[in-house]
């Protein structure tokens, strides 16, 4: 069976005789060298705890920073999906913040390991920064977890099985 790792989000395979009668066994990343646990699905149900957090109020005009977010004049911003089940959609950034998870977001994921509001794409003019929105299983630049990381036109980020790319061409092009 295919497993995840919780640190990396590596994936691995791990034979199923492995587990012996044991429940869960820790094993460590091919990909980080971190241990993390897995559970035998022959033994065990695994029931994930609903969280209920409330989702982050993001409706200022401006950054964290304190920036005001504007969309460049000149130049129009898109993501482009790489991987994932939207693989080839083009998502134009129509506004300076843009928010990016399963529900309540301004671009909607069919992903089960993005949170509801995962992270949120903010332009300061022609600064483009992605942040994460206290996502539960991380937001990725380069398969390392961020929590607010510049883009530019070719950059790449992953929020779970999901890889997007920003697309920055001019305007008219």
């Amino acid at each position: 069976m295919e497993v995840r790792c919780y640190h990396c989000a590596g994936v691995q395979t791990v034979r199923d005789d492995i587990f012996g009668n044991h429940e869960k066994i820790n094993i460590s990343c091919s990909k980080c060298g971190k241990t993390f646990q897995v559970i035998n699905p022959k033994l065990a149900t695994f029931h994930a705890e609903a969280t209920r957090r409330t989702v982050p109020s993001i409706t200022s005009e401006l950054s964290i920073e304190g920036l005001p977010l504007s969309l460049p004049q000149d130049r129009e911003i898109s993501l482009k999906v790489l991987d994932g089940l939207e693989k080839g959609t083009v998502y134009p950034v129509h506004k300076p913040r843009l928010t990016i998870g399963r529900a309540n977001s301004d671009v909607i994921v069919n992903d089960q390991l993005s949170s509801r509001v995962h992270c949120s794409i903010e332009v300061c003019n022609r600064t483009i920064v992605l942040r994460d929105l206290e996502s539960t299983n991380g937001t990725f630049v380069n398969d390392e977890p961020i929590q607010t990381a510049k883009l530019e036109n070719g950059s790449t980020f992953r929020i779970g099985a999901h890889s997007f790319q920003v697309v920055v061409t001019s305007k008219g092009a």
